[in-house]
């Protein structure tokens, strides 16, 4: 059997047969590009002196002082140039500060990749994909704390421009090292519904749990940037929530969530046919025009339930009242949005799916980065169109007065 002595390796078919091993085209460049740099290093020194290397001129500016080696990464990897050196220690080459738009472009690349849910490794394989150069993940990281400074300015910013009329309030939990272990966290997210129309994402916060306190200390940092106007808060029901609403809301207009509500309400009832009626109650309650017809179906619900489920017809009526807040906003396609934290629960969905790659985060401001980095992107993307239209203000009776007599 004849052995075929070709090599289907690209090294290999550079090779010439019986002879020396060609040159990578890769190495070539990148020696070419060496000198080329090099070169223009030289030059650039020499006009920064006036004179060229032991020409002795009137204009000299300074003397030689030895050269310094140094790095250079480039599409076509690692390049050393020896930097030229004046007594003066005056002399700045201009090459590195035009190839550090190269730089930059890798940066914002790992930056990027890891906002879009990449692992880290993931993001290394790339880099070194396309810029030939290694990179660790502690080069990864570095790059993306980049962005710390201004997402503590953003979750620090000002709120006092203008009203926020309503919230909607909601938290998930992570998986983040913290005190030595992994543990459940929870993440608060508020979202605020501005005076006309636009909303945005008002901040993320860290807790251990959703108790009062944790609240309370969302709302402080709230109050201390301005937050104001708020007639209006839809919110899951929690005890530690709800207290804290109370304390820093009193006149806000509290509404329970409708899909939680719904979910809590189906678990007590077991037989599908008897699921199936509660639902098509309860949508029939809030599908009504007015709040008096909504209480009005809501008693009959109830009424048609105490026979045969006394403990679920009791709990309906302590509670069915939280969930038909909504009715206190004038615009229906308000009433039609702010009735749920759904708009909350699609941001969860989101981020989830960013950290499901990551699983863990390694500490908390790690986990803060991401959030507050695709959260202000989110308010970029939702500033091109109001969520609701708000109404016009009703006419004063002097200009109703007016309008009469000209008629």
């Amino acid at each position: 059997m004849t052995v075929s002595s070709v090599d289907g390796s690209p090294k290999r078919l550079l090779q010439q047969s019986g002879a020396a091993p060609v040159t990578p085209p890769v190495e070539a460049l990148r020696t070419m590009m060496q000198a080329l740099l090099q070169e223009t290093l030289e030059a650039e020194f020499a006009r920064f002196l006036h004179a060229a290397p032991y020409e002795r001129t009137a204009a000299r500016q300074d003397v030689r002082n030895g050269r310094r080696p140094r790095f250079l990464t480039t599409r076509l990897g690692k390049v050393e140039l020896r930097i030229p050196r004046d007594r003066g220690g005056a002399f700045q080459p201009t090459i590195f500060a035009r190839y550090q738009r190269h730089e930059q472009a890798m940066l914002t690349l790992m930056v990027e990749s890891y906002l879009q849910g990449v692992s880290t490794r993931k993001v290394r394989e790339v880099v070194e994909a396309l810029c030939g150069e290694t990179v660790s993940a502690s080069a990864v990281s570095r790059a993306v704390k980049l962005l710390d400074g201004q997402l503590t300015t953003w979750r620090a910013r000002k709120l006092d421009a203008q009203p926020y009329r309503a919230l909607i309030i909601d938290a998930h939990y992570e998986r983040i090292r913290r005190e030595g272990q992994v543990l459940s966290t929870a993440v608060l997210w508020v979202i605020g519904v501005a005076a006309d129309g636009y909303r945005e994402h008002l901040g993320v916060w860290i807790g251990n749990a959703e108790s009062g306190p944790v609240w309370g200390r969302v709302f402080r940092d709230l109050h201390r940037r301005g937050l104001h106007g708020v007639t209006y808060v839809v919110s899951d029901e929690h005890a530690g929530l709800r207290t804290a609403l109370q304390r820093y809301f009193p006149e806000a207009v509290a509404q329970r969530c409708q899909v939680h509500y719904l979910r809590n309400a189906l678990s007590k009832v077991t037989a599908a046919e008897r699921q199936a009626a509660l639902l098509e109650g309860l949508r029939n309650v809030w599908a009504a025009p007015t709040r008096a017809e909504a209480e009005r179906r809501g008693a009959e619900l109830m009424a048609s339930l105490r026979p045969t489920l006394p403990a679920l017809a009791d709990w309906l009526e302590e509670s069915l009242h939280e969930t038909l807040g909504f009715y206190a906003l004038p615009e229906a396609e308000a009433r039609r949005r702010l009735r749920t934290t759904n708009a909350a629960e699609r941001e969860h969905e989101e981020i989830r799916r960013r950290t499901r790659v990551i699983r863990i985060f390694p500490n908390e401001a790690s986990y803060l980065r991401l959030a507050s980095a695709l959260a202000a992107d989110r308010n970029d993307h939702w500033a091109k169109r109001r969520y609701i239209i708000p109404a016009p203000p009703p006419p004063s009776p002097a200009k109703s007065r007016r309008t009469k007599r000209i008629r």
